[in-house]
C-alpha cells in the first residue's frame, strides 16, 4: 500500500474542507444577520457541495495512486467497497466506517440538532441521501425532493425535505471521519492525520461524540 499517496489524499481533503469551514464560521459569526437575511440560507448548500466534491476525490484519488481509474467512483458505501477491492486488494474498506453527524431534531429532544454516531445501514442511507442532494444541485433540480432515508435530514410540513447549516457541519465531520478510517485501514494505522478544520462549536453543536478511530481529534 502507498502510505504516502494516502497522506497526499488526506492532505489535499484537509486543504479544501477549508473553505465550506469557512462558509459555516461567516455563517454562525453573523447569526442574527442570518436570521434576518434569507440569503444566507444559500450558504448551507455551497458550503455542502464545496464539501461533497474534495469527498468524492479523496477516494478517486487513491484509487488513481494505485492504478484505477482517478474519477468516477461515487461517495457510496457499495461502489467504494467495490472499486477499493477491484484496485487496491481490500476486500471491505467500508467495514469499520462510523461517522459523527448531525440529525433532525426528534421528539423529546428540545427541537435541537444533537451529534449522533451512525454505522451500517443507516450511514449507507445517509451516504445516498447526500449524493442525492448533490445531484440535483448539480444539475439544476429541486434539492428539497430528495429523499430522507437516514432521517438526518429536516423533513419539512410539505413532504419535501431542507438540508441545514448544523447537517452540513455534521457532513464535514462525517467526511473527515470516514476519510481518517479509510486511511489507517488501508495503511495499518501508519497513516498521517492532518489537522482538520473545524468550524466554530456554539450551543449544542459543542461536544460531539468521541471519534470513532480511536485517536484524539
Amino acid at each position: 500500500m502507498n502510505v504516502a499517496a494516502v497522506e497526499d489524499a488526506l492532505s489535499v481533503l484537509a486543504a479544501r474542507l477549508v473553505t465550506p469551514v469557512d462558509l459555516i464560521t461567516i455563517h454562525r459569526d453573523n447569526m442574527d444577520e442570518a436570521r434576518r437575511n434569507s440569503r444566507y440560507r444559500s450558504m448551507r448548500y455551497g458550503a455542502f457541495l464545496l464539501t461533497y466534491g474534495p469527498f468524492e476525490m479523496f477516494f478517486n484519488h487513491v484509487i488513481g495512486a494505485h492504478g484505477g481509474p482517478p474519477q468516477g467512483t461515487p461517495a457510496t458505501m457499495e461502489r467504494i467497497r467495490q472499486r477499493f477491492s477491484q484496485h487496491l486488494g481490500v476486500s471491505d474498506v467500508t467495514g469499520r466506517w462510523r461517522a459523527r453527524v448531525r440529525a433532525q431534531p426528534e421528539p423529546g429532544r428540545g427541537g435541537r440538532w444533537l451529534w449522533t454516531t451512525i454505522e451500517a445501514q443507516r450511514l449507507d442511507d445517509y451516504l445516498r441521501d447526500a449524493k442525492a442532494v448533490r445531484n440535483r444541485l448539480a444539475h439544476g433540480d429541486d434539492p428539497q425532493t430528495a429523499p430522507n432515508a437516514s432521517g438526518t435530514l429536516y423533513d419539512r410540513k410539505d413532504g419535501k425535505t431542507s438540508i441545514t447549516l448544523m447537517w452540513v457541519e455534521g457532513f464535514v465531520q462525517a467526511v473527515q471521519d470516514l476519510a481518517t478510517i479509510t486511511a489507517l485501514e488501508l495503511t495499518g494505522g501508519d497513516a498521517l492525520i492532518p489537522e482538520w478544520p473545524v468550524p466554530p462549536r456554539t450551543g449544542v453543536s459543542v461536544g460531539p461524540p468521541a471519534p470513532p478511530y480511536g485517536l484524539t481529534p
